[in-house]
């Protein structure tokens, strides 16, 4: 590579990477509600105040908005989306109870080594201290918990369905909620174990049930 394609490739990296924090540093102050929801999200302000440009704000709420925690409308900008409505989580909850149920079944089946580590990896990343505290210590917890989930999906050999479950943002919108009233995070850990007991067991029968117990929990959780 010669000399000037270099540095435009440095300057790309370090853009995209610039990016990347101000995402980050967002969704922090959205997660933690330091932005409320609805509060305006101005292009120029945030660059003003984070020190940047305007090219990686506009880069970083476009991503926001694919999450769906900011909205984009025309003529009006970016703005942070509302919190999730119970009846949204319900909606959110129907769905996860028809298909992730009939994936761990489906994992508990093809469960191999590679599967129960990666299983095994996410449980002990989503300790229940992990759960406590703003999102700087709570979205270990989240990762993990998606991770648990995606690596079920990824076993069951079902593409559409992981993809699917994957484009939801299911972890993101129930972190949010969350937050806003703490609780359950020993029952939430021992959900986890026991979905991975009976995926370890090889198990089918067992395992759709125990992820039904635990989506049934998390949604009544979440609804008090």
């Amino acid at each position: 590579m010669n000399p000037i394609s270099c540095m435009a490739a440095v300057t790309q990296l370090s853009r995209v990477n610039l990016a990347e924090q101000v995402r980050d540093r967002l969704l922090r102050e959205i997660m933690d509600r330091e932005r409320e929801p609805g509060a305006r999200l101005n292009v120029d302000a945030l660059g003003r105040e984070y020190g940047v440009s305007a090219t990686p704000i506009r880069e970083a709420l476009s991503a926001l908005a694919a999450t769906g925690l900011v909205q984009a409308e025309p003529f009006l900008g970016f703005s942070v989306a509302p919190a999730p409505e119970p009846g949204f989580l319900a909606q959110l909850y129907e769905l996860r109870l028809r298909i992730e149920p009939w994936l761990a079944g489906l994992a508990a089946r093809r469960a191999d080594r590679s599967l129960l580590d990666a299983l095994s990896a996410t449980l002990d990343a989503m300790s229940p201290a992990t759960r406590e505290g703003p999102w700087s210590a709570h979205s270990a917890h989240a990762d993990a918990d998606a991770r648990f989930h995606d690596a079920i999906a990824l076993a069951a050999a079902n593409e559409p369905a992981r993809q699917a479950l994957a484009r939801l943002h299911v972890h993101l919108h129930v972190s949010r909620r969350y937050l806003a009233q703490p609780g359950g995070a020993e029952a939430t850990a021992e959900e986890h174990r026991a979905v991975f007991r009976a995926i370890a067991a090889g198990d089918a029968e067992r395992a759709e049930a125990a992820m039904a117990r635990h989506l049934e929990a998390s949604m009544e959780r979440l609804a008090r």
